[in-house]
C-alpha cells in the first residue's frame, strides 16, 4: 500500500480501481434495486424479502426502477434470501400463454430459466436452495441448487392488451412462494447498507456485504483477493475508511467517470452483425468472464434473459449512421415473417442522464408496437411500415406510429423464442430510414 501513496493518478492504482469497479458493479446495481424494492421506507409498495411482488399494470414512462423495461409482459418478482433454508416455488398451469421465470445470481447471470421453452406450461413445483443446503426436495418438486444465497426471481407473463389483464392477474395470484423448514422468511437476509451509488464508502460497504454473504465462484476468488488493496473485502465493513488516502482519492475521483464509461461501452456488437441493430454476444445473460459486458448490461438492461429465451436487438443509429433523434422522422420496415416462435415487439426509449433507458411520455400512451398490436396497417405482402417520430404524423400513418421523445432515442426489438435464423445471426432486420415529413 505504501507504494501507492505517491499520487492519486498512479496508473497502476487507477487500473486496479477500474477493474474492481467493473467486476463489482452488477453486484452493487442489483443489490441497490433489491434494497429499493424490499427495504426503502419511502417505497409504499415495498415487498418483504422472499415475498412476491406482482406488477398489475403494464409498465409505462413512470417506471424508473429497472432500465429498458418491456411493455409486453407483467412482471412478478422476488428477492430471495436462502441463507436460512430453501423456498418452494409453485407455478400454475399457464396454458398456451408465454411465460418465463428467470433466476439470477448476485452477478446477474441467469443460472436457470423456467417456462414454455424449458419446463413446459403445466403446473409445477421447484425447490430453490442455497449452494450449501443439504436435504431432500418435497415429493413432486424439482430441486434447483442456486449458486448464491441471494437470488433474483424475475417472472414475465405475456399480456394481450388491457382486456387480458384479469386473466394474467389470476395466474399471478396462483403463483406461490413458501419457506421450507423455517416458520418465517420475511426478515431473512435484509441488507444492512443503505445504498448511495455516488458515495464510494457506501459503494464498497454494499458490495462487500453482498460478497460476504454469498460464495464467490471458486475460479474468481484469487481475482477478488487482489481487489483487497482497493477496498473489495467480502464481509468487511468500513473498508473505505481503512484505505490509504491515495486509494480513497482515486475512488472518489474515478467513480462518476467510471459510471459514464459504462454507459458508453459498446456492449452489443460482437463483430458478426452488420448495420445498426446489435444484439450482443452469445453469452448475454450468462456472461462468463466478460466482466465489462456484464457491467454494461447491468446499467442499460438489468435482468436481460439469455439469448435462447429472448434476443434483444438495440439500435441507436439510422440507416445512414446518424444518431436517432425525435426531431427527425423515420420509417422502419418489419418483414412479414419474423423468425420467432413466441412473439416480437419494438420498444422506444429515451436516455436518462446516467445512460439508463426508459419509456418516453407521449400523447397516445404507446410505448411498444408488436405482432399483437391491434389496428396496425399491413402492406399487401404482410409486412409492416412503422413511423418513428416525435411530432404526430399525417392521419394515414397514425395507426403505425411509435412516438419518439423530442431528442435522442434508442430502439429495442425483442424476439421471444428466437428461431435459428436469429440465433445464427442470418436474419437482418432493416434499419430505420430517415424520411421527409
Amino acid at each position: 500500500m505504501q507504494a501507492m501513496d505517491n499520487t492519486t493518478t498512479d496508473p497502476a492504482l487507477a487500473a486496479r480501481v477500474r477493474e474492481a469497479f467493473i467486476y463489482t458493479f452488477p453486484v452493487h446495481d442489483l443489490a441497490q434495486v433489491r434494497w429499493q424494492i424490499t427495504q426503502n421506507p419511502q417505497n409504499r409498495n415495498r415487498v418483504p424479502v422472499n415475498g412476491l411482488l406482482h406488477y398489475r399494470r403494464l409498465l409505462d414512462h413512470r417506471a424508473r426502477t429497472v432500465t429498458q423495461p418491456n411493455n409486453d409482459t407483467l412482471y412478478s418478482l422476488s428477492y430471495l434470501a436462502l441463507h436460512d433454508g430453501p423456498m418452494l416455488l409453485r407455478l400454475p398451469d399457464m396454458g398456451a400463454r408465454y411465460y418465463s421465470v428467470a433466476l439470477l445470481d448476485i452477478f446477474t447471470n441467469n443460472f436457470a430459466c423456467l417456462g414454455n421453452r424449458t419446463t413446459g406450461t403445466q403446473a409445477a413445483e421447484f425447490l430453490l436452495t442455497g449452494p450449501d443446503w443439504s436435504g431432500d426436495a418435497p415429493a413432486g418438486a424439482q430441486r434447483i441448487r442456486c449458486p448464491s444465497n441471494d437470488v433474483w426471481l424475475l417472472g414475465r407473463l405475456l399480456v394481450d392488451g388491457e382486456h387480458d389483464l384479469p386473466a394474467v392477474h389470476a395466474l399471478q395470484d396462483a403463483i406461490r412462494l413458501e419457506p421450507v423448514g423455517r416458520p418465517d422468511a420475511a426478515n431473512s437476509g435484509l441488507l444492512q447498507t443503505v445504498p448511495d451509488e455516488a458515495d464510494p464508502a457506501r459503494y464498497l460497504d454494499l458490495v462487500n456485504e453482498v460478497l460476504g454473504r454469498n460464495p464467490v465462484p471458486e475460479d474468481e476468488r484469487e481475482l477478488v483477493a487482489c481487489f483487497a488493496e482497493v477496498g473489495i473485502r467480502p464481509g468487511h465493513r468500513d473498508a473505505y475508511a481503512d484505505l490509504a488516502m491515495p486509494v480513497q482519492q482515486a475512488w472518489r475521483a474515478m467513480l462518476p467517470a467510471l459510471r459514464k464509461e459504462l454507459a458508453r461501452t459498446p456492449g452489443f456488437g460482437n463483430g458478426s452483425e452488420s448495420g445498426p441493430w446489435q444484439s450482443g454476444p452469445d453469452h448475454l445473460g450468462n456472461f462468463g468472464k466478460d466482466y465489462t459486458y456484464r457491467a454494461h448490461v447491468s446499467l442499460i438492461g438489468l435482468g436481460a434473459l439469455e439469448r435462447a429465451e429472448a434476443i434483444y436487438a438495440t439500435c441507436v443509429n439510422d440507416a445512414a449512421g446518424q444518431r436517432l433523434d425525435g426531431a427527425r422522422a423515420y420509417r422502419l420496415h418489419i418483414p412479414a415473417a419474423m423468425p420467432v416462435d413466441a412473439f416480437w415487439s419494438l420498444s422506444m426509449y429515451e436516455f436518462a442522464p446516467d445512460g439508463r433507458r426508459f419509456f418516453t411520455e407521449n400523447p397516445i400512451g404507446r410505448y411498444t408496437i408488436g405482432d399483437r398490436t391491434p389496428g396496425l396497417q399491413l402492406n399487401a405482402d404482410g409486412s409492416i411500415d412503422l413511423w418513428l417520430q416525435h411530432a404526430r404524423p399525417e392521419p394515414a400513418r397514425e395507426a403505425n406510429w411509435l412516438p419518439a421523445p423530442a431528442g435522442r432515442f434508442s430502439l429495442t426489438l425483442r424476439y421471444y423464442h428466437p428461431r435459428e435464423a436469429l440465433l445464427s445471426r442470418r436474419f437482418q432486420q432493416p434499419a430505420p430510414e430517415p424520411i421527409e415529413t
